[in-house]
């Protein structure tokens, strides 16, 4: 999994617009993305607290959590599928705890059949 990438396409920004509002060169991104280099950890935690300083994650939500959901999301990107905004959000309250697997699935089912975002 591309970490950088995956924060990157969360917070639904171009990689000229990402390093931007990291403060960082483009080129930075486009080789960690690429994989000439890897980025240290620690800058992978300081992205994912500024991210979610910034709202781009619900602040409730562990990195381990963060991370789990951006692990679900990589791999329905792998199936060419994406999870709405509403999704994500009952994605959060499970890796929470605060819904069961099967409430989450039955909440996906449900709008799925009813065509909802």
């Amino acid at each position: 999994m591309n970490t950088v990438k995956e924060l990157r396409n969360a917070a639904k920004m171009s990689q000229q617009n990402f390093a931007a509002y990291l403060g960082i060169p483009v080129a930075n991104i486009q080789n960690w993305e690429q994989g000439i280099h890897k980025p240290p950890a620690y800058v992978i935690a300081l992205i994912t607290r500024v991210m979610k300083n910034d709202g781009y994650f619900d602040n409730d939500l562990t990195p381990a959590q963060i991370d789990a959901i951006q692990q679900t999301r990589a791999t329905l990107a792998l199936e060419n599928l994406e999870l709405s905004d509403t999704a994500i959000q009952y994605l959060q309250k499970m890796a929470k705890g605060e819904i069961s697997r099967e409430n989450y699935q039955n909440e996906l089912k449900k709008k799925h059949l009813n065509h909802e975002p």
